[in-house]
C-alpha cells in the first residue's frame, strides 16, 4: 500500500510535458538562446515542462501536411508556422476563445492579422522581420546624394549613383525566380494605397496602382540605374554585391544587417524605412506560435501561449534575431538609429497573403520578367498572369 501510496505522489509531481517543433537553419543556435525562456516558463508554471526541438525550414511544409493528414497522431502539441502557410493550414490548428484576446491587445494589430482567420485567433506572434532600404554611405556621398524618402528620390538618386564602367550600380532589384522581385512589387503597390486580395480573399492583379508599380520597375531597368541582367539576380547575390561596395542601395531584411555586423571589415552604410509613396508603410514577415487541434494539452499550451505574450518574454525574444512586433517593446528602439528604421511605420504593417501565396509569388514573377524584359507592356503581362493564374477557367459545354 506504501509503495502505492509512494508512486501515485510521484507521479502527481511529474509535468505535463508539451512537446514543440520549431523551425530554423541554425536551429541550435536559436534552441540555447530560447533555452532560458523555456526554463523560466517551467519555474513560473512547474506543472508544466516545453520539450523544444528543431528542424529545417525546408523539412517544415512537409511535416506539417503529414501532421495536417494521415500523420496526425505524430503532432507534436504547438509549431511555427510563418504567415504564408496560416491560411491554408488553419483548419488543422486550435482557434482560441475571445477571452484570449486580452493578450494579444500589446501587439500591432495588422501585425496579428494573418493569425486572424474568420475573426478567430490561431496563435500568438513568435518572431517577426522587417524591410528597410539599405545605403552605402560612402557611395551616396560621392554622388552628392541623399539618403532618398520617396520612391521618387530613390530613383533619382540611382540614376546619379550607377556607374556601370566602374561596376557601381545605384538600385538592386531582384529579378530572379523567387529571388525578391514579388515582394518589392507588392512593397511598390502598398505604398501607393492598393491592394492585391480583395474582402474575399480573391487575388486581382490588374489595378491602377499595381500597373504603376510594375512600370516603376521597368523604368528604372531602362534608366540604367540597375544592375545588369536584372531577371537573374536574386536577394543573396544583391546584398553580397552591396557588401562588396558595388551596389548603392537595396531593400532587405535584417539578415543583412546581421551578415555586416559580423562582416571583417564592415562597409559604410545606414538604414532607413522603406521610401514612401502616398502611404507609409513597412513590410514584415511572420512566423507564429501555434498549438495542433489533436494536442491533448490545449489548455496548458494556451498557458504557454500567454507567457509568450507577455512584454516580459517578448523583450528577452529580441536575443533570438526577432524584430519587436509588441509596441511597447518597439517604442524604445524607435530612436535607434538601426532598429528604429525596422520598428517605422509598423502601426501601417503588410505581410505577405496568407493565402496562394506561393501562386501569386509565381505570378508576380512571371509578370515582372514579361515586362522587364520588353516582351509586352506592364498592363499585358499583368493582364496575362491574371488570366493564367488566378481567373477561373469557363466550364465546358
Amino acid at each position: 500500500m506504501w509503495h502505492v501510496l509512494l508512486t501515485s505522489a510521484c507521479n502527481a509531481q511529474q509535468p505535463i510535458r508539451l512537446s514543440l517543433v520549431a523551425w530554423q537553419d541554425d536551429g541550435d543556435a536559436e534552441l540555447r538562446k530560447c533555452a532560458g525562456i523555456l526554463s523560466e516558463f517551467s519555474r513560473q508554471h512547474p506543472q508544466f515542462q516545453v520539450d523544444m526541438t528543431y528542424d529545417s525550414w525546408a523539412n517544415a511544409y512537409g511535416r506539417l501536411s503529414r501532421w495536417c493528414g494521415s500523420l496526425n497522431e505524430y503532432a507534436p502539441d504547438m509549431t511555427i508556422i510563418p504567415d504564408q502557410w496560416m491560411g491554408e493550414f488553419s483548419d488543422h490548428l486550435y482557434a482560441f476563445g475571445p477571452g484570449f484576446t486580452q493578450h494579444l491587445q500589446a501587439f500591432f494589430p495588422l501585425v496579428l492579422a494573418p493569425a486572424i482567420i474568420d475573426g478567430r485567433t490561431h496563435g500568438v506572434p513568435w518572431r517577426m522581420d522587417s524591410q528597410v532600404l539599405y545605403y552605402r554611405t560612402d557611395l551616396l556621398a560621392e554622388a552628392g546624394q541623399s539618403p532618398p524618402q520617396t520612391w521618387e528620390q530613390l530613383s533619382a538618386a540611382a540614376t546619379e549613383v550607377a556607374n556601370p564602367s566602374k561596376g557601381i550600380y545605384g538600385f538592386g532589384l531582384p529579378g530572379a525566380v523567387s529571388g525578391g522581385g514579388a515582394n518589392l512589387l507588392l512593397t511598390l503597390l502598398w505604398s501607393s494605397g492598393g491592394a492585391v486580395v480583395d474582402d474575399d480573399g480573391e487575388i486581382h492583379l490588374v489595378s491602377e496602382q499595381m500597373i504603376a508599380a510594375l512600370d516603376y520597375c521597368v523604368q528604372l531597368a531602362r534608366s540604367g540605374a540597375l544592375q545588369p541582367e536584372v531577371l537573374a539576380w536574386d536577394q543573396a547575390s544583391l546584398q553580397q554585391t552591396f557588401m562588396d561596395g558595388k551596389l548603392a542601395m537595396l531593400i532587405a531584411d535584417s539578415t543583412l544587417a546581421t551578415r555586416l555586423h559580423q562582416s571583417k571589415t564592415p562597409p559604410d552604410y545606414a538604414v532607413s524605412s522603406l521610401p514612401a509613396g502616398d502611404h507609409p508603410l513597412a513590410f514584415v514577415s511572420m512566423s507564429y506560435l501555434v498549438v495542433m487541434r489533436t494536442s491533448r494539452h490545449r489548455e496548458a499550451c494556451q498557458e504557454f501561449l500567454k507567457y509568450m505574450a507577455s512584454k516580459d518574454v517578448q523583450e528577452r525574444m529580441l536575443q533570438t534575431g526577432t524584430i519587436p512586433s509588441h509596441w511597447e517593446v518597439a517604442e524604445r528602439f524607435k530612436r535607434e538609429a538601426l532598429m528604429g528604421a525596422f520598428v517605422a511605420n509598423l502601426e501601417h504593417a503588410h505581410s505577405r497573403p496568407n493565402h496562394n501565396w506561393e501562386l501569386l509569388q509565381a505570378g508576380l514573377d512571371d509578370a515582372l520578367f514579361l515586362a522587364i524584359s520588353g516582351r509586352m507592356s506592364a498592363t499585358e503581362a499583368l493582364e496575362l498572369v491574371q488570366a493564367k493564374y488566378f481567373s477561373a477557367t469557363p466550364e465546358t459545354e
